[in-house]
């Protein structure tokens, strides 16, 4: 993917990076894990008992917050989904992924 850059625009991404990089940073010390830098769009995986599509920018289908951020954990607890919600934010997944598409770069 071509990257495009408009003028005056490059400190905004460097500020959703930072923002990103400070999410990410909280989510691992709120769930105690490590997370992988894979960088994910949507998820299809069961959570809450039924089987749903995940995606960042969308309303959660489970519990209705907006979709963060979905973080890879890695092999034994693959996924954590960020959410713009009180409470507790994240969620840890207990099941595989049936499919998952990342951002492009």
């Amino acid at each position: 993917m071509t990257a495009f850059f408009i003028p005056g625009m490059s400190g905004v991404r460097q500020a959703i990076e930072e923002a990103y990089d400070q999410m990410r940073r909280g989510v691992e010390a709120e769930t105690g894990l490590r997370l992988c830098d894979r960088r994910i769009m949507q998820l299809w995986s069961r959570r809450g008992g039924i089987d749903c599509r995940t995606e960042v920018g969308r309303p959660d289908p489970v519990s209705g917050g907006t979709v963060l951020a979905i973080f890879d954990v890695g092999p034994r607890q693959p996924f954590v989904v960020r959410l713009d919600a009180q409470g507790s934010a994240c969620e840890v997944l207990s099941s595989h992924a049936y499919s998952v598409t990342e951002f492009e770069s």
